[in-house]
């Protein structure tokens, strides 16, 4: 074996992936190896370990991993390849394994989930497939892709299967979900938007079937990481060594080591559950208040007008604002979606915000100090700390602080900070055969991305690994609508579009239309995983699946479905429940709270979904939005950017287009 390959030097191997290697703290001692091993495709772990299956007294198999011989950490060749069987994302694995012809029954033969074979078949059907992973590899390579191993995802029918009660399939299917998040790994990948943006992605994955075999330990002696080798643009999991092992030693791995689990060397037994559960429903269930650091930590400060600044602003506001009702408004805008819509005011777009008298930004503004010295008329669309209305991890804690008397917020805990109360939250509830359907949000990311439904403990400590997220209880009875399009009677949410002019005292209007949100399929608390049952808001090219429909008629329709219903009256509660959200989030003096701030006007967009609770309608709210997309209701509303403009900066309030909540 020589020790260049040909076109591809062991130089070009460093400069492509040496930050993977350093960031996965792989000894430099075993790169070059692993170089090797990589270009030639040498799958030879199955040279140096074996699959192992005992059978217990009740024919009960158990398999793990062990070594054929002494081997030694520091010997350079002691680096082994091993293949993924299949990938999917969070949100797919269900319809993968579902639709994707013979998935089920492989995942449960690997998850031991098959008891019909004795143990030495099984066995030796595991070392013959180790003996062929390199055949097998090198057929699944001519058609490589990130997701090697299922259809991709256009290809995937987005129809669920249904199956009765009694189906071995469905039952079998449930058991390989069941099972999955105790033998999936994740790693992320990053790629390149359309528009320049860089968005990150993350990708679930199982091990073949060496690596799958290979079982949980707090003190492991290999360590297994994904790899990513560029020249094939695939991933791999590779397998070093961390101490010695002898002969006939089992080969075990952390399963439970990842960024949550350093950071928090307590939290071991949570983040053990998938493979050593515990019981935790008797431990507190109540998370501590939260530190001024939660609401600071990796976000950049605001820095506030002092109290003679803001005198001296609003003085200078009020004797402005006649001047600017009948003069042309100089905007400083980096953002001009709604200002371009303006049509009963004339506007000037000034290049500096010391020159505007109306500062418009969608880029996140910081210094409102600075902004009170060199621009004290201006009015600007952004209050300080306002990350804590429209930050969902911060608005769950700002909603949390009373959790007895909020009824306008879901029980929520962050899963970074707060993990082992939800945890003993969820088996105490468990026990009790309550309600115990949750829904995960990355607090990071778009409404929509990466946000899991599911009623699996193990499934929800596992989402931990792929980020910042927090866990809502889920509304097991929402109101429904009668979709006339497809007959189903779904989910819905509202969209409102909600104006913020002072928070000492709160003073806010809510635009009089709003926007309907519809799921597709027909709700059900059941298939979690179907993200058109579960979720409204889509990326579908399929644009007849969309039902866009005005609030006029979503009225007509709702009273005529529910007679007992009284739309009047649901919005009074609706507009009380805004109120309330804005006056949690400014309950609390910065950085726990929204700041006050006399140039300070805002726009968001909130997001409401209605429960049925002891046969009332109540309102409960999803989140706020910073600068929402007004595009569909500038197209709607000719006069909506007028509107804007008026009830914001200019003190105009018409009661046919704004209420005061």
């Amino acid at each position: 074996m020589s020790e260049e390959r040909a076109g591809y030097p062991f130089s070009t191997f460093l400069d492509q992936h040496a930050g993977q290697l350093n960031a996965s703290a792989v000894p430099p001692e075993l790169w070059h190896h692993l170089y090797k091993k990589l270009s030639d495709q040498t799958f030879d772990a199955g040279d140096h370990f074996q699959i192992i299956c005992e059978e217990d007294d009740e024919n009960k198999k158990t398999l793990f991993v062990r070594a054929l011989e002494d081997m030694h950490n520091n010997d350079e060749e002691n680096i082994f390849l091993i293949d993924h069987f299949v990938s999917f994302s969070s949100d797919t694995a269900r319809k993968c394994v579902e639709t994707t012809e013979g998935l089920a029954e492989k995942l449960a033969g690997l998850f031991g989930i098959d008891t019909d074979s004795p143990c030495d078949d099984t066995a030796e059907k595991i070392e013959t497939s180790i003996e062929k992973e390199e055949e097998e590899h090198a057929r699944r390579l001519s058609n490589s892709d990130l997701q090697s191993g299922l259809p991709r995802h256009e290809s995937v029918d987005a129809r669920l299967s249904s199956y009765s009660v009694d189906d071995p399939k469905a039952e079998l299917i449930e058991k390989v979900m069941k099972s999955l998040w105790k033998y999936a790994q994740t790693y992320s990948v990053s790629y390149q938007l359309e528009n320049g943006e860089i968005e990150k992605k993350n990708v679930w994955y199982i091990m073949d079937d060496f690596g799958s075999r290979i079982r949980h330990s707090a003190a492991p002696n290999v360590r297994i990481i994904p790899f990513i080798f560029l020249p094939q643009n695939c991933a791999y999991s590779i397998l070093f060594l961390t101490k010695p092992v002898t002969t006939d030693e089992e080969i075990c791995m952390d399963w439970a080591a990842n960024v949550i689990t350093s950071q928090n060397p307590e939290w071991r037994k949570y983040m053990e559950s998938p493979w050593a559960s515990g019981d935790f429903s008797a431990d507190s269930m109540t998370p501590a208040k939260p530190t001024l650091e939660y609401f600071t930590s990796g976000r950049n400060p605001d820095f506030l007008a002092s109290h003679a600044q803001q005198e001296t602003c609003q003085s200078a506001i009020f004797t402005s604002l006649g001047v600017l009702k009948g003069k042309k408004i100089k905007v400083y805008a980096d953002d001009t979606q709604l200002t371009d819509h303006l049509k009963s005011h004339q506007i000037e777009y000034v290049d500096d915000w010391k020159k505007a008298d109306v500062v418009w930004m969608i880029k996140h503004f910081h210094d409102y100090g600075d902004l009170s010295e060199q621009n004290p008329c201006a009015q600007i669309n952004q209050f300080p700390f306002e990350s804590c209305l429209t930050v969902k991890d911060l608005l769950a804690a700002c909603a949390m602080r009373d959790p007895v008397k909020n009824d306008w917020y879901q029980l929520t805990y962050n899963l970074n900070t707060q993990l082992p109360e939800f945890v003993a939250r969820f088996q105490n509830r468990e026990k009790n055969g309550e309600h115990n359907v949750w829904i995960v949000k990355p607090w990071n990311l778009a409404r929509g991305m990466e946000m899991t439904v599911t009623q699996d403990l193990n499934q929800i400590i596992r989402m931990v690994e792929t980020g910042p997220k927090i866990v809502c209880e889920y509304i097991p009875r929402p109101l429904l609508f009668p979709r006339p399009d497809n007959k189903n009677n779904v989910k819905f949410d509202l969209r409102y579009i909600v104006f913020v002019n002072s928070l000492s005292p709160v003073t806010a209007y809510v635009y009089n239309r709003f926007w309907i949100r519809f799921a597709i399929n027909q709700f059900s608390l059941s298939n979690f995983d179907d993200i058109e049952t579960h979720f409204t808001v889509f990326n579908y090219s399929d644009k007849g699946k969309i039902l866009q429909m005005k609030c006029e008629q979503f009225i007509e329709i709702i009273e005529k479905t529910y007679p007992k219903i009284q739309w009047n009256k649901v919005q009074t509660d609706i507009n009380a429940t805004i109120r309330k959200a804005i006056e949690a989030a400014a309950a609390e003096e910065a950085p726990r709270g929204v700041a006050p701030n006399v140039q300070s006007r805002a726009m968001y967009g909130v997001d409401i979904m209605l429960q049925e609770k002891s046969d009332v309608v109540k309102p409960t709210l999803l989140e706020i939005n910073f600068m929402p997309d007004t595009t569909r209701a500038c197209q709607y509303y000719p006069d909506f950017a007028d509107t804007v403009f008026e009830t914001l900066f200019l003190d105009e309030i018409d009661p046919t287009k704004v209420t005061p909540i």
